[in-house]
């Protein structure tokens, strides 16, 4: 039986041979034609941007370092990712100051569990003013399946001082990134940013009606009903004729919806816990709920809850209709009382609404649908700006996300107005709230 196996084990051997010399003997020689026109993939690749190239950013903004070069090991191929992460902290204390850290981030979670619609499923909420999301339904028989955070061809990359010296040579930041980051992310709190993240908002004012323009303690309960929301201005007289009055604690308004998109959101800086939202020009925001605009409706007093005073009496719906008759007169001092009321609630000037930036805290951001080709978190000794960064980022740890979210914000101009006009909510970056962060788990498990 042994000699039976060992002259197996032999043949076999001397059969693989014979394939191997055989195949050896068919290699054919390629000429360099031939080899131009031959094509393959690497797993890894290695690149290199020295300090003298036109893609070197560091080398050529203003202040940068012309020294440093970028080593960049890369990897072909497709990552995908769901992970959720209770506490993310990166630079405590250390070179930036301590109490604080570069990064701070609670309950982190890479991916979502989606419903039947296929939407990310939005964690419940018990704040009636905060919105649900698309899909808010988290029942078990809702939760169909999983979506990844994608990372295609992510890297490594290395900044190195005068690169091309043995004696001084020096690694000065390490960056981790992708050329291409797509997925759903959520963050339970975010405490504190460093680094460069830039997105887009939408903001959708809603039309309403029956809405009264001063606060739920001033309004004039004898002359009118009740309304239907306060945008929480002061008192004033808009009209004073003598025989006919309008004051607006005795009238309700109805006005259409405005809408701004496509507004930029910035993240700039080190430890830092707002954004700014740029380009929302509160001044002509007024301007059309007042006016109107060529597909909206002007703003109209309530016919059938406002009370305009001939002879000191409310005249109904017939004095109402001669105050709407007077409101193209009336419509641009209405337009810059309101104007005043809010630039007082902002701690700015009238003019300055225009180029207002409004703060918002990064605490009310839980839902990021991350659509980036730059996306990094590097750890740099010294501010650098890597290749393919738009702005330098600072020492210590970053995160960079270039236009990476989109902010849908949707909220009554009651609410909004009133957050700014009566109140330091929009001051102090909590103008309206978000959706909660998307679930990334099953049933009861953690994170849920």
């Amino acid at each position: 039986m042994f000699e039976r196996k060992y002259l197996s084990v032999v043949l076999l051997i001397l059969s693989v041979l014979a394939m191997s010399t055989t195949h050896a003997a068919t290699l054919q020689a390629l000429t360099d034609e031939q080899l131009s026109e031959t094509t393959g993939q690497a797993l890894m690749s290695l690149t290199y941007i020295a300090p003298t190239d036109t893609a070197n950013l560091e080398a050529r903004r203003t202040g940068g370092d012309s020294t440093v070069g970028f080593y960049k090991l890369g990897l072909e191929a497709t990552v995908e990712l769901n992970a959720n992460i209770k506490k993310l902290q990166l630079g405590c204390g250390g070179t930036n100051g301590s109490g604080a850290c570069d990064l701070d981030l609670d309950s982190v979670s890479f991916g979502c569990i989606t419903g039947a619609a296929g939407y990310c499923i939005t964690s419940a909420t018990t704040n009636p003013n905060q919105p649900t999301g698309i899909d808010s339904n988290n029942a078990i028989s809702n939760q169909k399946n999983m979506k990844d955070f994608v990372l295609t061809n992510p890297y490594f990359q290395f900044a190195i001082k005068n690169p091309n010296s043995a004696s001084t040579r020096e690694v000065v930041g390490i960056r981790i990134g992708a050329e291409k980051a797509e997925g759903p992310l959520s963050i339970g709190n975010l405490n504190s940013f460093s680094g460069y993240f830039t997105g887009k908002a939408n903001l959708t004012m809603l039309g309403e009606t029956n809405v009264s323009p001063v606060s739920s303690t001033t309004w004039n309960s004898r002359a009118i009903s009740t309304p239907s929301a306060f945008l929480g201005l002061d008192d004033a007289t808009i009209l004073n004729l003598g025989l006919a009055s309008v004051k607006y604690s005795e009238i309700t308004a109805n006005y259409s919806t405005v809408s701004r998109n496509g507004l930029a959101v910035s993240v700039v800086g080190n430890r830092v816990s707002q954004a700014k939202i740029i380009g929302l020009d509160l001044s002509s925001v007024v301007d059309d709920i007042i006016n109107g605009t060529s597909t909206t409706s002007a703003l109209e007093l309530n016919t059938s809850n406002s009370c305009v005073r001939i002879i000191g009496i409310c005249s109904g719906s017939f004095g109402a209709n001669i105050g709407n008759a007077l409101l193209p007169v009336l419509r641009g001092g209405i337009s810059d009382y309101i104007k005043q009321q809010l630039a007082t609630g902002l701690g700015t000037s009238v003019s300055g609404l225009s180029t207002y930036q409004m703060p918002y805290n990064l605490s009310n951001v839980h839902q990021i649908d991350v659509n980036s080709n730059t996306f990094g978190i590097a750890l740099s000794a010294q501010n650098l700006q890597y290749p393919d960064y738009a702005a330098a980022v600072s020492k210590g740890w970053s995160m960079y996300l270039q236009d990476a979210f989109t902010l849908n914000i949707s909220d009554k101009v009651s609410n909004l107005v009133s957050n700014i006009a009566s109140s330091s909510n929009a001051k102090d970056g909590n103008i309206t709230l978000l959706e909660q962060p998307y679930r990334n788990c099953y049933g009861s498990l953690k994170f849920c």
